[in-house]
């Protein structure tokens, strides 16, 4: 059963995926609120050790510096691309890509125990007030209603899943181009 929910996962993430043109990525995106006389701006990466993860970035460095995997490599066969899409699991997280013009991009990354944390600290365990500390009230109010918190920029999104106030998911997304 697992499996076959890897599998719909894995298909959902290729049809969501599917609408994202590459160039609409900027590059990595740091979960860092900087500030400049003009604007403000929000960017997300997670981090794991010294190596960046940033969604819609070119996965094999990525992939070399993580190292050995915690499981077996899944893949399956791509709903939007051609080639497959792999989720590769390492200690405390997942994280799938999905091929673009020969090369595997960064699709997502998620959050399997409280050993994965984002650089504000936010891991399965913290509480929700926590979230909004560390990444400020500007989450889809919508969303919200049903436990989510989801930040987003024109790029990538972080979503922090909550049950009763505690973070029980947390993970980040390549964001689809509108």
């Amino acid at each position: 059963m697992r499996g076959v929910k890897r599998y719909l996962a894995a298909a959902g993430l290729a049809a969501a995926v599917a609408a994202v043109p590459v160039t609409s990525y900027g590059g990595i995106f740091k979960s860092v609120k900087t500030e400049s006389a003009q604007t403000e701006t929000v960017k997300y990466e997670f981090k794991s050790g010294e190596t960046v993860v940033a969604m819609g970035a070119e996965a094999d460095p990525v992939i070399k510096a993580l190292g050995k995997t915690a499981k077996p490599v899944f893949e399956a066969d791509s709903c939007a691309y051609q080639g497959k899409d792999k989720v590769y699991t390492y200690g405390g997280f997942e994280m799938s890509t999905y091929p673009v013009n020969g090369k595997e991009c960064i699709a997502s990354v998620y959050f399997l125990d409280d050993s994965a944390a984002t650089q504000e600290g936010i891991k399965i365990g913290s509480k929700a007030s926590d979230v909004v500390n560390a990444y400020g009230k500007e989450y889809n109010k919508d969303e919200q209603k049903f436990g989510t918190y989801s930040y987003s920029t024109e790029t990538a999104e972080l979503r922090i899943y909550t049950t009763k106030d505690v973070v029980d998911g947390v993970e980040y997304l390549v964001k689809a181009a509108k």
